[in-house]
C-alpha cells in the first residue's frame, strides 16, 4: 500500500511569496512519500510599452492605400501611393481619334472591402506625374517611409464620398486632356514602340489625398495582370470611325501596374499631439505607466505593442526538477476602441524581440508550432469579457532552460501590418491588467 501527498499551490503574491494548501490522502500504513506540486502563478510583474519600427515594407502588397485622418491616440495619419504603369497595347489604328483619359480605382475586395475611418466624409485625390525612376534606394523593396519626387502640377483631381461596400462602385478620376493626347499621338506616330520607350517617357504616377482633411483611408485593388477583376488602372479612350453605324467604334488602351514591386504606399504618422508624442528610434519605448496605462499597435506605421516579463527566470529558483505544464498570457483591448471600421482581428502576430526591439523570431509553442494571439469574444453588448490569449508555454520553457539572461520581450502586431492602417489599443490599468498565468510542476 502507498501513501501519496499531493500539494496544490495557488500563488497569490509573486514567486517569492507563496501560499500553500496541502491535501493528504491515506491509502495504507506503508507509503512512499512523493513531493509532487502543481503551482499556479499569475502575479508576474510585467513591463508593457509601445515602440515604433523604423520602417515596414509596403511594396508588392496588391493594395493601394489612400487617405488622411486624425485620431486622439494615433495622431494624424496620411497614406499616398506611387505606381509605375505600362500600356496593355502599343498598337492604335492610324485612323483613330483621341477621346479622353482617366484613372479607374476599384475598391479592394480580395477578402473584404478595406477601409478605415469615417466613410461618410468627403475626401479629394490628386494625381501627379512622378519625375524620377521608380527604384528603391537600396535593394528591391520600398517602405512606408519611402518617397518619390513628382511634378506639383496636378494631372487630375476628384472630390467624393466613398461607397466601399458597394460591389459595383469605383472611382473615376478624369485626367488632363493634354496628357492623353500626347500619349495617344506618341503611340500612333510610333514614337513609343516598346514598354521601355514608354517608361522612359512616363515614369509613373503618385496619387495623393488632401492631407488637411479628417476622413478615412481606403484600399484599392492593383495588379500587373490586365484581366484581373476590378483591377485599378489608367484608361485611354479613343474611337475609330468607319461606315458601319451598327458597330461600337469605341476602344481603349489600359495602363496597368508594370511590376508588383514598383507600387508602394507611403504611410506617415504625426504623433506630436498624442500621449505617444514621438519616437527617437526603434529602441525608444513608451511604458504604459506614461501613456495612461495603455499600449498600442497600428498597421502601416510600425507602431507596435511590447510586453516584457523579466521575472520568468525566477521560476527556476522554486525547484531543480520541474516542468511548465501551461503558460497563458492574456490582454484586453480597450473597451470602446474598436468598431465596424476598426474591428478586432481574430488573430494577431506575436514576435520575440530582444532588448533593442530587434525581431528574433516568431513565437512558437513547446512543439515548435507558430503561436498567435487569439481573440476570445463574449459577444455581449458591453464586451466585458473580450480578450486575447497567447500560449506562452514554449517561450517560458525556453527562458527557464537557457543558461543566459535572454532579455526577450514580445511584440504584438497585425498579421497583414504592411497593407493596413487599423489600430489596436490594449488596456493595462488596475482592473484589466496584462497577465501571465503559469502552471508549474515540481517533482
Amino acid at each position: 500500500m502507498r501513501y501519496f501527498i499531493i500539494s496544490i499551490f495557488s500563488i497569490v503574491l509573486f514567486v517569492s511569496c507563496t501560499s500553500d494548501e496541502t491535501l493528504s490522502y491515506k491509502v495504507g500504513s506503508d507509503f512512499i512519500e512523493t513531493d509532487i506540486q502543481v503551482r499556479l502563478i499569475d502575479t508576474f510583474s510585467i513591463k508593457a510599452g509601445t515602440y515604433k519600427l523604423d520602417s515596414l515594407p509596403t511594396s508588392n502588397t496588391s493594395r493601394i492605400l489612400l487617405g488622411s485622418l486624425f485620431d486622439n491616440y494615433f495622431g494624424h495619419l496620411t497614406a499616398k501611393s506611387y505606381l509605375q504603369l505600362s500600356p496593355s497595347s502599343l498598337s492604335i489604328d492610324a485612323e483613330a481619334v483621341y477621346d479622353s483619359i482617366g484613372m479607374i480605382l476599384n475598391y479592394d475586395n480580395y477578402y473584404y472591402y478595406y477601409y478605415y475611418g469615417d466613410t461618410t466624409k468627403i475626401q479629394s485625390y490628386n494625381i501627379y506625374r512622378v519625375t524620377q525612376t521608380i527604384e528603391p534606394e537600396e535593394g528591391t523593396t520600398f517602405y512606408n517611409t519611402s518617397t518619390l519626387h513628382y511634378d506639383p502640377a496636378s494631372l487630375g483631381e476628384l472630390s467624393f464620398t466613398p461607397k466601399p461596400n458597394k460591389s459595383t462602385d469605383s472611382l473615376y478620376i478624369p485626367m488632363k486632356v493634354e496628357l492623353g493626347e500626347e500619349i495617344f499621338n506618341k503611340i500612333v506616330d510610333n514614337d513609343i514602340n516598346t514598354i521601355d520607350d514608354f517608361l522612359q517617357y512616363f515614369k509613373g504616377i503618385a496619387i495623393v489625398p488632401d492631407t488637411t482633411l479628417d476622413s478615412h483611408v481606403l484600399g484599392f485593388n492593383i495588379s500587373t495582370i490586365e484581366s484581373t477583376a476590378r483591377n485599378s488602372k489608367v484608361r485611354l479612350y479613343y474611337t475609330v470611325n468607319d461606315d458601319d453605324d451598327n458597330e461600337n467604334n469605341s476602344y481603349y488602351v489600359d495602363f496597368v501596374l508594370s511590376d508588383a514591386t514598383k507600387q508602394f504606399n507611403e504611410i506617415r504618422s504625426d504623433l506630436s499631439s498624442t500621449i505617444l508624442d514621438s519616437f527617437e528610434d526603434v529602441e525608444d519605448i513608451k511604458l504604459s505607466t506614461s501613456t495612461d496605462n495603455l499600449i498600442f499597435a497600428q498597421g502601416g506605421t510600425g507602431i507596435s505593442s511590447r510586453i516584457e516579463i523579466p521575472s520568468i527566470k525566477k521560476l527556476s529558483e522554486i525547484s531543480n526538477t520541474s516542468s511548465v505544464l501551461s503558460a497563458e498570457l492574456t490582454f484586453k483591448p480597450l473597451n470602446g476602441s474598436y468598431s465596424n471600421s476598426n474591428s478586432l482581428d481574430e488573430t494577431l502576430l506575436v514576435y520575440v524581440v530582444d532588448h533593442k526591439n530587434r525581431v528574433i523570431k516568431e513565437l512558437v509553442d513547446i512543439d515548435g508550432n507558430v503561436v498567435n494571439a487569439v481573440l476570445n469574444q463574449d459577444g455581449s453588448e458591453f464586451n466585458s469579457n473580450t480578450y486575447y490569449s497567447i500560449n506562452l508555454s514554449g517561450y517560458v520553457e525556453e527562458i527557464l532552460q537557457s543558461e543566459y539572461d535572454l532579455n526577450y520581450a514580445l511584440m504584438i502586431q497585425f498579421t497583414n501590418y504592411s497593407s493596413i492602417v487599423k489600430n489596436l489599443v490594449i488596456d493595462n490599468d488596475a482592473n484589466n491588467q496584462i497577465k501571465l498565468a503559469v502552471k508549474y510542476l515540481n517533482y
